[in-house]
């Protein structure tokens, strides 16, 4: 049979030779129909569905509809009109509502600096500064992006400044802004859910900042005081960024301590701020490099802890400074406590019969408790602006306490004290949902673990009829929890 004859389907059924016609021969001789319905598959290699194409398809018709909008693709998302008002509005922003989070300028230099031609080093830094302030305020960042997409406008800054940074030596230049602009691209990529990244931009300013010599007294030689508080400032927030990395990602560390604060200030540095920066810092210096070592490890069983109970000393309050700082100080001192309970945990030091109560399995009840006190009292402005470091603090305490409630209900089944946690549980959900990018990134986890633990008892109706504690309102006074006295500081008695 010829190459081009494609058997009928009765034939190939039959196994026997086709003539090719229709009908054919040996259809016609067994009275049978003739038909060639069957598709054979095709001999040679095999093409996939063509997902590769379509997706080059997709880049070509955003890059088209891109053009027809501007003539600007993804590296010219913002043309030069459009990134100077921008610069300008962040830099505005940043003074007003973000310089207390991050003291790291004069407020009159940086504003001056927008008036006149800028160096690379300068642009650069001046252009991941912007994509911090943009992931920061991302839940409000329309009036600031006019309608843009904020991870996109973000990155595409990010991005700007790694192009200036091709325009020159950036490792060779040796200036603070070089070491500036590397650790707002780490907060920014930290924001951006890019963890790697963070860690890596960090590390490069750190490196930068000891090539500097930041880390010791040769660069403060021929500072006016003012200056010095600022480089101190620089510094110290590399050592409480690192610190804070270093315990949630189980990392190593380069800076050893932190730098004192000068006992005189000029104008220009602003002694309040100082205080409020001083009293965080305070509290990362009392988590030493022997304990950051000894957390890192795997397997700490066998080796003995670097620290002794009652090591941290808690700040019992902060009326004197501004919100947003006493957020932070307040906060991270509730973190460090569920890190030193954790820590002894893995220890073995956690009992039942324990004395001291830090050293209880009940312990992140009344962690999560304190916290929701401090943070009812707290407006949540002042909790948004530190953006989703402080977000993760809060999550990390709510899901020991998650652990601690699933636990007790799969031992001693349904209790009054798994129905209080479980109402604060839902207050803590609520101060993680404040933004956007906290509610997808923790909140939402933490409502998984919060349905799970419903699910243990039965449907969310009859576990209100049964305990009366559960609450869902997350207004202000709903997240003050059940009323139980716990006041802070927290007790270890």
């Amino acid at each position: 049979m010829p190459a081009d004859r494609v058997p009928c389907d009765q034939c190939r059924q039959r196994r026997i030779r086709c003539d090719g016609m229709l009908p054919c021969t040996p259809c016609q001789r067994a009275q049978l129909g003739c038909s060639r319905e069957y598709v054979r598959k095709r001999r040679g290699p095999k093409y996939g569905g063509g997902k590769k194409i379509q997706a080059l398809r997709t880049d070509q018709l955003l890059s088209a509809q891109e053009n027809a909008r501007g003539g600007m693709g993804r590296d010219g998302l913002l043309s030069a009109e459009e990134l100077s008002q921008l610069m300008e509005l962040c830099v505005h922003i940043y003074v007003e509502r973000m310089y207390l989070v991050i003291p790291l300028f004069r407020s009159s230099d940086l504003i001056q600096r927008l008036k006149r031609p800028l160096a690379p080093n300068e642009y650069g830094m001046l252009c991941a500064l912007c994509a911090m302030v943009i992931t920061f305020m991302c839940d409000r960042s329309d009036y600031i992006i006019q309608g843009m997409e904020w991870r996109l406008v973000a990155q595409s800054l990010l991005e700007k400044c790694l192009a200036t940074r091709s325009t020159y030596n950036f490792i060779e230049d040796n200036t603070v802004m070089t070491l500036l602009g590397s650790f707002f691209m780490a907060v920014s990529h930290f924001e951006l859910g890019d963890s790697r990244s963070s860690w890596f931009y960090l590390r490069e300013a750190i490196t930068l900042a000891q090539g500097l010599g930041l880390d010791t007294g040769t660069f403060q030689d021929g500072l006016d005081n003012s200056d010095g508080v600022f480089h101190r400032r620089i510094y110290n927030i590399l050592f409480v960024t690192e610190r804070s990395l270093a315990i949630s990602r189980h990392k190593p560390v380069l800076l050893s301590h932190a730098l004192q604060p000068l006992s005189e200030m000029m104008d220009g540095a602003q002694p309040d701020v100082d205080a409020g920066f001083c009293q965080l810092v305070r509290v990362y210096s009392q988590i030493d490099v022997g304990f950051i070592d000894f957390w890192r490890k795997e397997n700490t069983a066998s080796s003995t802890p670097p620290w002794k109970t009652g090591d941290i000393q808690l700040i019992t309050d902060c009326p004197l400074l501004p919100d947003t700082q006493k957020a932070d100080i307040l906060v991270t001192q509730h973190w460090l406590e569920y890190v030193f309970w954790k820590a002894a945990l893995r220890q073995g030091l956690i009992s039942r019969q324990a004395v001291i109560r830090s050293r209880t399995f009940q312990y992140p009840e009344d962690l999560a408790l304190s916290l929701l006190q401090v943070l009812s009292k707290l407006p949540s402005e002042a909790v948004e602006l530190h953006g989703l470091g402080i977000f993760e603090k809060i999550s990390d305490v709510a899901n020991t306490l998650a652990d601690l409630a699933i636990c007790s209900v799969k031992i001693a089944g349904w209790t009054e004290a798994v129905a209080q946690n479980l109402d604060r549980l839902a207050a803590l959900q609520g101060h993680l949902s404040m933004t956007p990018n906290s509610h997808s990134k923790y909140a939402k986890f933490l409502g998984s673990r919060v349905a799970q633990l419903s699910l243990c008892y039965g449907s969310l109706s009859d576990m209100v009829g049964a305990s009366g504690y559960l609450h869902t309102d997350s207004t202000e006074e709903g997240r003050q929890g059940e009323g139980i006295t716990l006041s802070y500081p927290l007790t270890k008695t």
